[in-house]
């Protein structure tokens, strides 16, 4: 094989990539496409409750490891000090909650169960008493407003069902997660969530006092960020010791090559060029090593966006303008860039793929992001269009003009009520006018950025599928461009 070939395998791999635009807790990824970086060790450790992490880092892929023994164990060498081979995993809410025979209850009947009256707490809490029951032989009722009613009326009896259900765990080695995951889906508006959210937290909180029982909670930023959710006593505790959920640049590499190494078609391949650069062989716990990594992306897509280093090297280059407001660049954008970068009708003759694909691909990327975000913020889109033209930084005062030209507030209240889905958290707020609150949560969810004298910036990742200007930022490749 010359060296030629083994770039075609490469690019012919990058190609056919398949970043799935999301993951469920109750339906985890193949193994073979599970990367465990040492860093997300938090994520998975019981003894920290809250993980928070915007759209696409990958709560549900850990809250679904969690979930899947098999993918659990497959990961379970990675992190030897959780013990993940010694877990007993339930689902207390998920995605697909009130779709499966599980003991998570769905949206529709936690509805139900909130116009009742009935306090948050002692809902989660029957969740969690109907998964440990059936360990030590208890049955309990079919229905969890009658768990709920009678741990209410029999409290002592259900306090110590569940004080046997921790002594179990204790005695057999075990120690029992109730996962919590997609919490925004709990209900169709924040003052639903909000509520339910708590009572969630003060259960996490609640059971750091049993010694084998524990719950994890998957969250987004902008939730964690909402102040009127962190009001109960101690809820502090909770907030300090939070998990960030982030990706740096060695682990988005570290997936890469993970990925490439894994594939029967690029495997060899990779081996000899990683031989050839590095001088060892193509695993991936020798590719984490950032000075390794670099010289790998350099014989694969070249060391520099053009002709030298004055339009940055690609290794940096794709991750800074991939990233977001908080400078977190997610798996999936970085993946599709890659991609992108394969299929680009310009083909380099000495790399898998080079600056211009690299180019395309970050365009790509972004309309991708954009859309992905709206899944999970229906409103997003009409937002970033009505900025359309305008160029950053710029003064907020921009932004909120155009959107009251173009009533866009008025609009995403139209599609949030028409989605059942939440808008905005900070729209519920008084303290802040309605733009004013589009403003913030954009920042909250790290679409802008804030710079000095009073100007926002947009990041790229944005910017490009919005039709948003910058000064010297990425501009769509053009076809047949010359490589310097």
């Amino acid at each position: 094989m010359t060296k030629n070939d083994d770039l075609e395998a490469i690019r012919i791999f990058l190609r056919s990539l398949d970043p799935r635009a999301s993951s469920e807790a109750n339906s985890p990824l193949p193994l073979g496409d599970l990367y465990a970086p040492s860093a997300h060790a938090n994520a998975l450790d019981p003894n920290r409750p809250l993980v928070v992490g915007n759209r696409g880092v990958g709560k549900s892929v850990w809250s679904g490891v969690l979930a899947d023994e098999v993918s659990r164990l497959s990961v379970a060498d990675d992190y030897p000090k959780l013990r993940l081979n010694s877990m007993k995993v339930e689902l207390g809410f998920h995605q697909a909650a009130g779709k499966d025979e599980g003991v998570a209850p769905s949206p529709r009947l936690l509805e139900r169960l909130l116009r009742s009256g009935i306090d948050t707490y002692d809902i989660w809490n029957a969740v969690l008493f109907r998964a440990v029951s059936p360990f030590i032989g208890h049955n309990p009722h079919n229905k969890i407003i009658d768990t709920i009613n009678w741990m209410s009326e029999e409290v002592e009896d259900a306090e110590e069902i569940l004080r046997s259900a921790d002594k179990y765990f204790t005695a057999n080695g075990f120690t029992f997660v109730l996962v919590f995951d997609a919490l925004d889906q709990l209900g169709k508006t924040w003052s639903e969530i909000q509520p339910l959210t708590e009572g969630i937290l003060r259960l996490a909180l609640d059971m750091l006092g049993f010694r084998a029982m524990r719950a994890k909670v998957f969250m987004r930023t902008d939730q964690v960020k909402d102040p009127a959710l962190f009001q109960f006593p101690d809820a502090s505790k909770m907030r300090a010791g939070k998990v960030d959920l982030e990706w740096h640049a060695t682990e988005l590499y570290g997936l890469l090559y993970t990925l490439i190494n894994n594939s029967d078609e690029a495997s060899g391949a990779f081996s000899r060029i990683v031989k050839e650069v590095v001088g060892r062989r193509a695993s991936p716990e020798y590719l984490d090593d950032k000075d390794d990594q670099i010289a790998v992306f350099n014989a694969i897509a070249g060391e520099f966006m053009g002709s030298d280093r004055r339009r940055g090297r690609t290794y940096t280059w794709i991750i800074d303008h991939l990233a977001d407001a908080f400078g977190e660049t997610t798996p999936r954008s970085f993946l599709i860039a890659l991609q992108r970068a394969a299929q680009s009708r310009n083909r380099p003759v000495s790399t898998a793929i080079d600056y211009v694909g690299i180019r395309e691909g970050v365009q790509q990327a972004s309309t991708v992001r954009v859309a992905q975000l709206q899944e999970d913020y229906p409103w997003i889109l009409q937002t970033l269009e009505d900025l359309a033209g305008l160029e950053v930084p710029c003064h907020q005062s921009q932004f909120i003009d155009r959107w009251r030209e173009r009533k866009t507030v008025k609009v995403i209240k139209e599609i949030t009520e028409k989605s059942k889905r939440p808008g905005p958290i900070e729209l519920e707020h008084s303290f802040f006018s309605e733009e004013d609150a589009l403003i913030e949560s954009l920042k909250t969810i790290g679409v802008v950025e804030e710079r000095s004298a009073d100007k926002i910036n947009m990041p790229d990742i944005f910017r490009v599928a919005a039709k948003i200007k910058r000064r010297g930022g990425v501009r769509p490749p053009v076809s047949g461009a010359k490589r310097g």
